[in-house]
C-alpha cells in the first residue's frame, strides 16, 4: 500500500498482479476555520506582540488584526500610496515586505 505526499490518495497492489486499485479519501477535515473571506495569497504578515496584534498586507493596504480573536481592528488600516504603473504591467504594485523598528 502506498500513499501520496498529501495522503489524499492510496494505491494498493500485490506482487505479480496485473492491476492495482486507487483509493481516494472521501472526507477531509483538518478543523481549520475561515477567518476572512478574501484571498490573502501573496500577503505578508508581521506580529506586534506589544499591541497584541498582527499586521497583514493586502495590495496597497496594511490591516491590523487582534492576535487572540482574529478580528480586524477598525480604524487602524494604513493605506500606502503606490505608483499605479503602466497599463502594460502584468501585475499591480503591492507591498512586498514590512519591518518593525
Amino acid at each position: 500500500m502506498m500513499f501520496g505526499s498529501k495522503v489524499k490518495y492510496g494505491i494498493t497492489f500485490k506482487t505479480n498482479q496485473k492491476s492495482f486499485d486507487v483509493y481516494r479519501r472521501k472526507f477531509e477535515h483538518d478543523f481549520r476555520v475561515n477567518v476572512v473571506e478574501y484571498d490573502l495569497d501573496g500577503s505578508k504578515g508581521l506580529p506586534i506582540e506589544d499591541m497584541n496584534a498582527f499586521l497583514i498586507t493586502r495590495g496597497d493596504k496594511i490591516e491590523f488584526y487582534d492576535i487572540d480573536t482574529y478580528v480586524e481592528i477598525q480604524g487602524s488600516e494604513i493605506k500606502i500610496p503606490l505608483d499605479a504603473g503602466s497599463k502594460d504591467d502584468r501585475e499591480p504594485n503591492e507591498i512586498i515586505s514590512m519591518q518593525i523598528s
